[in-house]
């Protein structure tokens, strides 16, 4: 249709500028097209690129109950491992003194808190001289936990029975909120205390 159009008009129009301007005035502008194609393009690739991108990412409930099982996993993974870190430990309980080695666990319900601590010879001695003024020594027998230092789990061995023995004082410089009942034991023949706390 467009050529039928040019040719009437060259037939019509003798002069080479009269040819021009009706063949601007029949045929639209190029700028025109461009314009018009363009922004039909953008807005097409737009619209797909919107549909593409929430098409890929899944369903926004279904991500958030991946990572809340993934956390929950985590949790409970570290629930039954043991901490090994004083700075977290002293947190939740008093540490009155530098701890050389520590290896702790908490209750799920967070009431009980199981710690076995080294402290230096002096520190030690310092931590019985302390207890005593809260009460009376008592000994005790305590089962050894499989996550115990090697140390103990070697003594625990040598007695037979798995456990460890060793003098129990009462807890109180360890004591912080909401833990105000236990125990520290120093076990025979170390430098290691084993404290028992529990929330009331």
């Amino acid at each position: 249709m467009l050529a039928e159009q040019i040719c009437s008009i060259l037939i019509d129009v003798k002069s080479s500028y009269e040819i021009e301007v009706q063949i601007a005035n029949r045929v639209p502008y190029a700028y025109n097209w461009t314009m018009t194609f363009t922004r039909a393009a953008a807005i097409l690739a737009l619209t797909a690129g919107a549909l593409f991108a929430l098409s890929c990412s899944g369903s926004s409930g279904d991500q958030a109950n991946s990572e809340k099982v993934a956390a929950a996993n985590r949790s409970n993974a570290n629930a039954n491992a043991a901490g090994t870190n004083v700075e977290e430990l002293g947190v939740i309980v008093n540490v009155p003194y530098e701890s050389e080695d520590v290896v702790w666990k908490q209750s799920p319900d967070r009431k009980k808190v199981l710690a076995v601590l080294r402290f230096s010879p002096a520190d030690s001695d310092r931590i019985v001289a302390e207890a005593v003024a809260f009460g009376a020594p008592a000994a005790v027998t305590i089962a050894a936990e499989s996550w115990f230092p090697d140390e103990l789990i070697a003594q625990s061995d040598v007695s037979g029975d798995s456990s460890l023995k060793g003098l129990s004082y009462p807890a109180n410089r360890f004591y912080l909120d909401p833990f105000s009942n236990g125990r520290i034991t120093r076990v025979d023949e170390t430098d290691y205390f084993i404290l028992e706390l529990t929330a009331k």
